[in-house]
């Protein structure tokens, strides 16, 4: 198990540099290593930790392998559902041929690798978190990581850093920076459980300590300044939602809060985060809700996605095929090269049904990671900080793009997994 963790904790590593530059090559090499880790994983795990991962995931496992089965449909030959365009090659071309949903099958597919690779790393991080040590030293590297790669992101965005092109990063930016703040409040929260644990038994404070706080303190300032600096008011909203998130679970654990007490907190917190929500939305814009939050995008961008998600159907044009479709929506002179969110992306390209099912199975995750962080003991700050990482992603697929960043998408990934294995008692299997 041990390759296996190594070898997560390098793809880690390595997806950082996708923040700067992301493309197939580095999600190619990403799946890579995820393929490798899962396989190091299924030579070597225990029938008592597949056990234990199944509980982990229990729930969640089907909703997850929906998508992935979709978008094997989608590159299917179908003699219905198919899009248009094949028609029309079949007309040019003088041919009668099946068509597929997808409209572009090499972007379908390698969207369909990428999206097991990523269901690959929250696997393998169930499995390698599922004793504290390896889920300890996961939270260790991220903290460290998470709030020096913002630092470069914004070096390198002021131009200061010249070992990177400067760019805008202004999708990826809030989201690193909100998953910095979370992960500084999860280690901190994490030194001040073992204080505790050690003053119970009598044992002196540990030097690390100090230094964890420190660390944990500069990676918060470092994580405000770059949504601070690059962040929308809705960017800043979602990350008050993952630290109101975080902080519920603390406060209903400390005060030891009776069941109907907590759920009365836990309503009041949804009737609050529905009231802002309905705050921001605008009524009289003649946009589809998946844009209306999108407000750092330009005005031509939004045009052009609000015309395609009236042409898409029930079925979509096929994964990672939004690019494909901008030739033939492009006005004269438009710069639009990305979606403007990663709703309105997964909306034309999955089709409203799966887009549907991807924002439900969100939703039960957060369910599903409170519940658990409320049930656990010590380690609750693991499932807390992934359901809190959980409500900051959904939120931002609503915002941005960053979601389809390899970076993004695998911090998520390492963290939603130690959350997942953590949710559950090794001892008891108890959730």
């Amino acid at each position: 198990m041990s390759t296996a963790f190594t070898l997560f904790l390098v793809s880690i590593i390595f997806a950082c540099g996708s923040a700067f530059h992301d493309g197939t090559a580095a999600q190619s090499l990403i799946a890579t290593l995820a393929a490798l880790a899962l396989a190091c994983v299924g030579m070597f795990a225990r029938a008592a930790d597949v056990g234990v991962a199944a509980r982990s995931a229990r729930g969640i496992k089907l909703a997850a392998a929906i998508p992935a089965i979709w978008m094997a449909v989608q590159l299917l030959p179908t003699p219905i559902g198919a899009h248009s365009i094949w028609s029309y090659a079949n007309d040019a071309l003088g041919r009668q041929s099946w068509g597929h949903v997808s409209v572009d099958l090499g972007m379908t597919a390698l969207a369909l690798v990428f999206y097991l690779a990523n269901v690959s790393l929250i696997v393998v991080a169930i499995f390698v978190a599922r004793d504290r040590r390896g889920a300890a030293l996961i939270l260790i590297v991220l903290t460290t990581i998470t709030p020096i790669l913002t630092l470069a992101l914004l070096l390198s965005r002021s131009q200061i850093l010249p070992v990177f092109d400067a760019g805008d990063f202004s999708d990826v930016l809030p989201a690193i920076g909100a998953f910095g703040i979370l992960l500084s409040l999860t280690t901190a929260t994490r030194t001040f459980e073992e204080r505790a644990s050690r003053a119970d038994k009598r044992v002196e404070t540990a030097p690390g300590d100090h230094l964890a706080l420190l660390a944990s303190g500069i990676a918060l300032v470092v994580g405000a300044l770059a949504i601070a600096v690059s962040g929308t008011v809705n960017s800043y909203l979602i990350a008050v939602f993952g630290v109101v998130t975080f902080g519920s679970i603390q406060v209903i654990r400390r005060t030891a809060l009776p069941s109907w007490a907590a759920l009365m907190l836990t309503a009041t917190m949804l009737l609050a985060a529905a009231m802002i929500v309905l705050w921001r939305y605008d009524p009289l814009r003649t946009v589809s809700p998946l844009l209306q939050f999108a407000t750092a995008s330009p005005a031509d961008a939004i045009s052009l996605t609000q015309r395609l998600l009236s042409d898409t159907g029930w079925l979509g044009t096929g994964a990672g095929t939004y690019s494909t479709l901008l030739p033939l929506y492009h006005e004269l002179g438009s710069s639009v090269t990305k979606a403007p969110s990663t709703a309105s992306a997964f909306a034309i390209e999955l089709g409203w049904p799966i887009f549907l099912v991807i924002i439900a199975t969100a939703a039960w995750l957060i369910v599903l990671l409170y519940r658990g962080a409320l049930a656990r003991g010590r380690d609750s700050f693991y499932p807390a900080a992934a359901a809190s990482c959980a409500v900051i992603i959904l939120g931002e697929a609503f915002c941005d793009t960053s979601l389809l960043n390899s970076c993004v998408a695998v911090i998520g990934d390492a963290v939603i997994g130690v959350g997942l294995a953590q949710r559950v008692s090794v001892r008891s299997g108890t959730t």
